[in-house]
């Protein structure tokens, strides 16, 4: 019987959710029933019959249980599978994966052990397909697929869409590989240098989702962009992969994918219907609705196999599992048009989510949407319907939570691949479809093909470049106003007040795109809710107070300048009734001082203690909802410990990072008060990151004695001066960071140190820093030897009475000028560093100690060292590796002519491995000598040497045989390099911003090992060597060189072409494609003043060449005919350095660049006075 029942249920099995719960009442009436059985059997039952019947019952009954429980088991193993199946979408792409997956892991010719060098050309691999056909769940597949996950050592996803350029790319790429913030990095060639370090020794998997090929640029344009960014990827090791899906054939040809593509069709019938049906049943079973499985089949038939229909169509099915409804849906338009398809998803969304769907169009594709961000947008523009008019804002909230959830659950939004909890992105198909449907009412400008925009428009965004195309328009209607822009950096611009004159409606202002000298008159905003920027220089908070609309207030930093603490208006509070929150991300802080209420502060708050209401420490407790950061400033200003305990600062739970700072020079010392005030600012224990700065007490506050903030990572106590004994820090659980400054009153550290408990001895901690204590005298170590097991870097600098040091692993020493440490402590650093580090700004110290001390020195930086140097001493440095000197102006010219010229003697050990030199006085006629004996060097870097002509290692042929890499940059004198036939191991030879640089040597192509060539920013390079470039070069990159030689490379033709023509990859950047408007002068002293340089802006025809007096001038470019032409660009120059040149008695080159307008003529001659 139990079998026969098991049977049926498995046939039948279509139990709805409700019925669960019958479930469990049934497994209660059948344990009810048995009890009362055992009761019965209890009693004395003499009918045999009746105790025949009452055994049947109760194997019937633990029958029926076991029916019950083996059909729980069902359930359970079916959600399990289902999820399974929905987190991995396999419907149909099993095969896709295994062949997909064959060819990540397949060995090219070229694998070899070993890191790769400029030669690796990285394997190109792409899926491409329609959109909606998958092509990204299956990249995820293969993102996460074991076997793959195995085979790379770093594994990166990138969103790409169709709009990019090298910095977002590699700025995207760096933060997918690290989790950090790169977005105050500006310059491509610092991203490139980071993100050559990040992959330099790792195999990779780059997995480039959604490439579009940009039909606005050429394809040598195309080509350029991303032989850029991949050129930052060659030093991985071979059998890195890079993995890209894309709708364009013409997207693999710009990436040189060599391998055919993977083509995605759309699913089979079958595996399209197990999708389908997963989607559109959920877990409900398709038998128990035979009529709607029907239905849904004929449905299938007309989706073509795409999977996002199905996931789209599927769920707005589930919705109503009502006949009519799904007959609806059959008879709707279900053409092959995918379009069409996920229109249908959109007539079916209550009216309410129809409007908040519609106001995502105005975001560009792939945007990764903060919904934070975007539900205030909705709430400030009244998309949000209350239940009822005593509706509160923690219920307006819940309810717009629930529209968000309800679009992701309806697939308009999915959760962004790199698993932020805070972000989600729209399938570039859901995006289209945004715009197509609110059309009439939204605009989105992201570029200049846009047509005229409708004067009744009701929301607009913008991209941040195109702002210009505003200055005449007249938007009365408009409600919305998003200026965007997908990087980080600054870009200037001030809005025109009549804007918004003419635009008074205007209810969400987000100008986080641009960088603002001022923020619009808040006169005309009198319908403002929410108001994003980034905080411009001039005054501002002026502007903000009579905002008596603003609900939401978000402010953000800079890339172009430093940010500096903001202060709120003091009248903020009692002006702005309906602020609910304030996302202050300025960089550098905002003063929540004087303002309390209800409203939630996000980011970096400081509060400002003063003696005066509104700025009383206790009024802090006014302040309940703050998120992220706060810095509690001017504690000396607390007047009774009362006040510290009314800010109830253990009960702001949400604070992650809390600095409490006494001004150094405030007062007097009243150490008994400062105790008493940092008692009572007890944190809540979940806070991660604490700084003190200043405390004047001696004793540790008791919170800190103990067990209380078991969640801290980092610790940083700076110019605690009378702080006599360290709290237990060691028995922090989770501390990684741990940097103690200024503690001068710390004579002795020990076991107190360390704690005493089952957590002690900095079980987590990686680094450590001591700086300037100056009497500190003795630290000693833990008695069972469990000190600081994860140490991974130890910090000293300017404790000249520490004697001794326990065990570490690595250590960091700094000396600083006038307090060396003790020769003893030297010693213990020696015996228990495996790699010791000086960093140096004394050279004294260096002659102080003795030999044996000297040459276990593995790591030497010498930055800003302006005593003598001391003859002899680098000789005693016998293990030195790396040697790095910076701004040590006297370092060379200290040394005598005659010392160096000794033949006996080496100015450097031989033990050296890496040098760097920058902002030093190197003379070329010496450089050479000092790195006689060298044998182990392999890389050598220069960095503004200005007084260095040239450099020569034709002399001493034993020299350098180990040096792999030249790194020459900003060597503004440097003209030209010889003798290059001596280092026979380098592999790569790099020159970027040296302006007078002219020549390559002229024996370069007897260099058999040279495999990479880098020339930038050398615009008096007009020539390459002779007798041509060595066979074993397979990249060189050209960019930003004289004319005449970007021509021939550009025409693929000349000697100078025919010199590089062999080399297998060439990434070439000219001027004429790039940077449109520069000329060239060429300019003779004798000839030519800087005065005639103003007659070249009487500009004629293009292709003719300005009027000048003396000197010829180079035809101008026409602007018009240039397309691109970046305004950035005409400004990387300062102008005024020309003048700085004039002064020289040769001939010279200089780019002089600038637009051929009236701005870019002022511009010019803003700086320039005539010699």
């Amino acid at each position: 019987m139990q079998d026969t029942a098991l049977a049926y249920i498995r046939g039948q099995f279509s139990w709805k959710k409700d019925q669960e719960k019958d479930l469990e009442r049934l497994d209660t009436i059948l344990t009810e029933i048995l009890t009362i059985g055992d009761v019965i059997e209890k009693r004395e039952i003499k009918d045999g019959n009746q105790r025949r019947l009452l055994s049947i019952l109760k194997d019937a009954i633990y029958s029926a249980v076991d029916v019950l429980d083996s059909f729980q088991y069902m359930i359970l193993k079916s959600k399990v599978d289902r999820q399974s199946a929905e987190n991995h979408h396999i419907y149909g792409r099993r095969d896709g994966l295994d062949k997909l997956r064959d060819m990540l892991l397949e060995i090219s010719d070229s694998n070899a052990p070993g890191p790769s060098n400029a030669s690796v050309s990285i394997n190109v691999i792409s899926i491409v397909g329609v959109g909606g056909v998958g092509k990204t769940s299956l990249a995820r597949l293969a993102f996460r697929d074991e076997r793959i996950r195995m085979n790379f050592s770093l594994r990166i996803w990138v969103s790409v869409s169709d709009t990019c350029d090298e910095i977002r790319l590699t700025r995207d790429i760096l933060e997918s590989l690290t989790d950090a913030n790169y977005h105050t990095v500006t310059e491509f060639d610092q991203l490139q240098n980071a993100l050559r370090e990040k992959m330099e020794g790792n195999k990779f998997l780059l997995i480039l989702d959604d490439v579009w090929y940009d039909e606005d640029k050429t394809k040598w344009e195309n080509e350029l962009l991303w032989s850029r960014v991949l050129s930052s990827l060659n030093t991985g090791l071979e059998g890195s992969k890079i993995l890209v899906t894309t709708r364009a054939d013409k997207a693999c040809i710009i990436l040189q994918a060599r391998t055919p593509p993977l083509r995605l069709r759309g699913l089979d019938v079958d595996d399209f219907w197990l999708l389908f049906r997963n989607y559109a049943f959920g877990e409900k079973y398709p038998g128990q609705f035979p009529e709607l499985k029907e239905i849904g089949m004929q449905i299938c038939q007309r989706l073509n196999g795409l999977p996002l229909a199905a996931t789209i169509i599927g769920r707005l099915l589930n919705a109503d599992l009502d006949v009519s409804h799904w007959k609806k849906v059959l008879e709707s338009d279900l053409s092959d048009d995918v379009m069409k398809v996920l229109r249908l998803s959109y007539q079916h969304l209550p009216a309410q989510l129809k409007l908040c769907f519609s106001f995502c169009s105005l975001f560009p594709k792939d945007w990764r949407f903060e919904p934070k961000m975007l539900t205030e947008m909705w709430i400030a523009q009244g998309f949000i319907q209350k239940e009822d008019s005593y509706d509160t804002d923690s219920n307006i909230e819940d309810v717009v939570k629930g529209y968000f959830d309800e679009l992701v659950q309806r697939s308009f939004f999915e959760r962004s691949f790199l698993d932020l909890p805070t972000e989600y992105v729209m399938h570039d198909l859901i995006n289209d479809l945004a715009r197509n449907v609110s059309k009439d009412e939204y605009a989105r400008v992201e570029n200049d093909k846009r047509k005229e925009i409708s004067p009744n428009i009701g929301h607009l965004s913008i991209s941040a470049n195109l702002l210009s195309s505003m200055k005449k328009a007249e938007f009365r209607n408009l409600r919305t106003l998003i200026v965007w822009r997908k990087m980080w950096p600054c870009l200037e611009f001030s809005f025109p007040d009549d804007i918004f004159k003419k635009s008074k409606n205007i209810r969400v202002l987000d100008l986080t795109g641009c960088c603002l000298n001022r923020l619009p008159t808040s006169e005309v905003l009198k319908h403002l809710r929410y108001f994003a920027f980034r905080v411009p220089e001039r005054p501002w908070q002026t502007s903000l107070t009579r905002l008596y609309h603003l609900e939401v207030l978000v402010t953000i930093g800079h890339s172009c300048r430093e940010s500096e603490c903001v202060n709120l208006p003091a009248n903020l509070k009692r002006n702005l009734l309906n602020l609910r929150k304030a996302y202050l991300f300025h960089v550098g802080g905002t003063t929540i001082s004087g303002f309390g209420g209800q409203t939630l502060f996000h980011g970096q708050g400081e509060f400002h203690v003063k003696k005066e209401s509104g700025y009383r420490l206790g009024e802090l407790k006014e302040i309940k909802n703050i998120r992220g950061q706060l810095k509690i400033r001017f504690l000396e200003n607390v007047e009774y410990q009362e006040e510290a305990i009314n800010a109830c600062l253990d009960c702001k739970e949400h604070i992650e990072y809390l600095e409490l700072e006494w001004s150094i020079h405030a007062r007097a010392l009243t150490s008994e008060l400062d105790y008493d005030v940092l008692n009572a600012l007890r944190p809540h224990p979940a806070l991660e990151r604490l700084k003190i700065i200043g405390y004047r007490g001696t004793r540790s506050p008791t919170w800190f004695e103990t067990n209380w903030l078991t969640a801290l990572i980092s610790v940083v106590l700076e110019n605690c001066t009378a702080w006599v004994q360290f709290p237990p820090l060691g028995q922090l659980p989770q501390l990684k960071y741990l940097e103690l400054r200024g503690m001068h009153a710390i004579r002795q550290i020990g076991q107190e140190f360390y704690g005493i408990g089952e957590i002690k001895g900095f079980p987590m901690l990686e680094d450590i820093i001591f700086d300037g204590m100056v009497n500190w005298e003795g630290w000693s170590g833990i008695e069972d030897g469990s000190l600081l097991p994860c140490l991974e870097r130890l910090h000293i600098s300017k404790c000249p009475k520490l004697r001794e040091a326990p065990a570490s692993p690595r250590v960091e020493v700094e000396i600083a000028s006038g307090s060396p440490p003790v020769s003893c402590l030297v010693d213990s650093l020696i015996a228990i560093a495996s790699w010791l580090i000086f960093l140096v700004s004394s050279y004294g110290f260096l002659s102080d100690l003795n030999s044996d001390q000297l040459n276990h020195v593995a790591e030497l930086n010498l930055r800003n060292c302006t005593d003598p140097m001391p003859a002899g001493v680098f000789h005693r440095l016998s293990s030195l590796q790396v040697f790095r000197i910076s701004n040590c102006l006297t370092l060379f010219s200290s040394i005598s002519k005659e010392a160096v010229d000794d033949q006996d003697i080496d100015f450097l050990p031989p033990s050296l491995c890496h040098i760097e030199i920058a902002q030093s006085k190197v003379h070329s006629s010496l450089l050479s000598r000092y790195f006689r004996g060298l044998t182990c060097l392999s890389a050598l870097v220069l960095n503004s040497c200005h007084l260095m002509t040239s450099l020569s290692f034709a002399s001493e042929p034993y020299h350098l045989t180990a040096l792999e890499k030249i790194t020459i940059k900003d060597c503004n004198e440097l003209a030209s390099l010889d003798g290059f036939r001596n280092p026979s191991a380098l592999r790569e030879l790099v020159v970027a911003d040296c302006y007078s640089f002219c020549s390559l040597p002229a024996d370069l192509n007897t260099m058999g090992s040279l495999e990479k060539l880098v020339l930038c920013g050398c615009p008096m390079l007009r020539f390459l060597p002779e007798d041509g470039l060595p066979t074993s070069v397979q990249t060189i990159l050209l960019s930003k060189c004289h004319p005449e030689l970007d021509s021939q490379l550009q025409r693929k033709e000349g000697a100078e072409w025919n010199k590089i023509a062999h080399i297998p990859e060439k990434k070439l950047e000219f001027r004429n494609s790039r940077m449109q408007g520069i000329c060239l002068i060429s300019v003779y002293r004798a000839n030519a003043s800087l005065a005639d340089l103003k007659k070249t802006t009487d500009y004629k025809e293009p292709g003719q060449a300005p009027r000048v007096a003396g000197p010829w001038v180079r035809p101008w470019t026409d602007i018009k005919a240039c397309p691109g032409f970046d305004e950035r660009e005409c400004t990387r120059y300062p102008p005024h350095q020309v003048n700085e040149l004039a002064s020289y008695p040769k001939r010279f080159s200089y780019d002089v660049p600038f637009k051929l307008c009236k701005a870019r003529r002022d511009h010019f001659k803003k700086y320039r006075t005539d010699k």
